[in-house]
């Protein structure tokens, strides 16, 4: 008889942190297959554009206002209850509202990879989460 997976579980309002110079990324649930994260961000804070080469991710607003941003296509607007499906290798990046604090809790596969499309700047030292780090020129 195969034993069962242990069931987690958290209430996202205790893990909420927020930081003035950056969004907040923290791991909320982790299992085999899925990850859940979640991101504070104060006003006008973003997550850097980016993208999931091979995985789907499902983003989830649970306070405050903001929008998922797009290069040549109409912004997704976040609101308190919206929840976006973003497909694998459409770049994204998400920023909160300039007078909201926001949070979203994420989901994807627990081996997803991000690649970050450009620096922005103030966030070049900001990780996404697995995301590769650049490769240094003439070692690739």
């Amino acid at each position: 008889m195969a034993t069962p997976a242990n069931v987690q579980a958290v209430n996202i309002n205790d893990l909420k942190r927020f930081a003035p110079d950056a969004r907040v990324n923290q791991l909320v649930l982790n299992s085999k297959d899925l990850v859940t994260r979640m991101n504070c961000y104060e006003p006008g804070q973003i997550t850097p554009q980016h993208l999931h080469p091979d995985d789907d991710e499902v983003v989830f607003c649970v306070e405050g206002r903001g929008a998922v941003k797009f290069e040549g296509r109409d912004d997704v607007p976040l609101t308190l209850g919206t929840i976006v499906n973003l497909p694998a290798g459409l770049a994204h990046w998400i920023e909160a509202a300039p007078d909201s604090r926001m949070v979203v809790v994420y989901w994807a596969s627990a081996r997803y990879t991000s690649v970050r499309m450009h620096s922005e700047a103030g966030y070049s030292d900001v990780r996404l989460p697995g995301e590769q780090p650049p490769t240094p020129r003439g070692t690739a």
